[in-house]
């Protein structure tokens, strides 16, 4: 019975403590913007995203877990009396079902994750020691001495330690918790893209990309459904952008910080961030000055992670077995090349299989292709990132001396934790659909 309370309440923490300090009146009031009206669903992914920038920077000067829990909750409680009539206002143009659904599915989850109590490879060898370090109360300059990839980025270790610490039971799944709220988070906003009269539709569609999206594996201390479900915020706001006329500089350097999140979960999101940003630049209209401005923005926000990595943890790398020496090599061998490449395109194949939300993608771009319509600029934006973001994860594995090694383990979640990014085809080509309308 306890249990199940800890479960409970864990889930009301979260509901509190996301629940600051933004407000779809204050969101709204701050970016001034026609194109986009914020709801509560917006509000609540942004709170969740400020919350992993203040644990990121609070990080490095090493506060305490449970003086930080303590005051954030505290302030939103004080936060909430005051406001309660903003939220009251809010909640009652929103549709009380959707909270509802929104409040089962997590609890599902929960129990779920709660009754499966198994970390996998990666949680247990690579990110649970980085975990342990914030958890004991101990330096972040103590990550450089951990004994698998130190460099690694911290900041979903921080926060799995920090909902761990302060759980009621003290349980350490009910720190991993916070990886399943955003995730069921930011599917419940990307859906809202949709133009649907009909609640019944939309359930149907959230059901459906949570069955094809839901992997326990993943949530066992893997740390892909952070890119995974940050990028699907991203591309909520990005698909409501218009790149011919908006010059909203608000929009866009939230566009720009929703992003950057991803250099601190893994290394590779570092690469995320440096394609999806510069491409969204360059594309949006701005004169060249802007464009050149926002870019030295980009490369400044990277240049900011590498100085804290390597001078306050301690420690900056890229993973140690990867070798330009061998891609050059690869490349001019014909037959090499001939033969790593067939082995990357084959295990795509199969990890579209894996995870179906890959092939549910393709079928609206193929579909648009066949029937030669006309993508439109935001669509052409995304596709451009879908061919350098594949650019990037074939490249990718030609550097690495153990090829078969990481590409049996790591393609398929690689490809996972991007898929999220382009769930707006699907939404799109929904949107189209009169049926769905009515």
């Amino acid at each position: 019975m306890s249990e199940i309370f800890s479960i409970i309440l864990q889930l009301i923490i979260f509901l509190i403590i996301f629940s600051f300090p933004f407000t779809p009146k204050i969101l709204n009031n701050s970016f001034n913007t026609t194109i986009y009206k914020f709801k509560i669903i917006d509000a609540h992914s942004l709170n969740i995203l400020f919350f992993l920038y203040i644990c990121l920077i609070l990080s490095f000067i090493n506060i305490n877990l449970e003086l930080l829990f303590n005051s954030y909750l505290i302030l939103s409680i004080i936060y909430l009396i005051f406001s309660y009539k903003d939220f009251k206002i809010s909640f009652k143009k929103e549709n009380k079902t959707l909270f509802f659904f929104f409040i089962i599915i997590l609890i599902s989850i929960f129990f779920y994750i709660a009754q499966n109590l198994k970390l996998e490879w990666d949680g247990v060898n690579h990110w649970l020691e980085k975990v342990l370090i914030f958890f004991n109360g101990k330096q972040i300059e103590d990550l450089k001495n951990v004994n698998t990839h130190p460099h690694y980025p911290h900041l979903g270790s921080y926060v799995w330690a920090l909902f761990w610490k302060n759980s009621y039971l003290g349980h350490e799944y009910l720190g991993r918790f916070f990886y399943v709220y955003l995730y069921i988070t930011s599917i419940f906003l990307i859906t809202d893209n949709l133009n649907l009269k009909n609640i019944f539709y939309k359930i149907l569609l959230i059901l459906f990309l949570i069955i094809i999206t839901f992997e326990p594996y993943l949530l066992a201390g893997y740390q892909e459904y952070l890119i995974f479900s940050t990028l699907i915020i991203a591309a909520r706001y990005i698909s409501f952008f218009d790149f011919k006329n908006n010059r909203n500089y608000k929009f866009i350097f939230l566009i720009l910080i929703i992003l950057y999140l991803n250099c601190w979960f893994k290394d590779e999101g570092l690469i995320y961030f440096f394609i999806f940003s510069s491409l969204f630049i360059l594309m949006i209209n701005l004169n060249n000055h802007s464009k050149l401005m926002i870019l030295s923005l980009i490369i400044i926000l990277i240049l900011i992670q590498y100085f804290l990595q390597k001078y306050i943890i301690g420690v900056y790398d890229f993973p140690q077995d990867i070798s330009l020496k061998n891609l050059i090599s690869d490349i001019i061998n014909f037959k090499i090349l001939i033969i790593k490449l067939s082995k990357i395109i084959f295990l795509i194949f199969v990890s579209f299989v894996k995870y179906p939300l890959w092939i549910v993608i393709f079928v609206p771009i193929i579909g648009k292709i066949f029937l030669k319509q006309k993508f439109n600029y935001n669509e052409r934006y995304f596709l451009i990132c879908l061919f350098f973001n594949l650019a990037f994860l074939i490249g990718i594995f030609f550097t690495f001396k153990n090829f078969d090694f990481m590409l049996k383990v790591s393609l398929d979640r690689l490809l996972f934790q991007t898929s999220g990014f382009y769930l707006i085809f699907i939404l799109i080509s929904l949107n189209n659909l009169n049926i769905l309308k009515k």
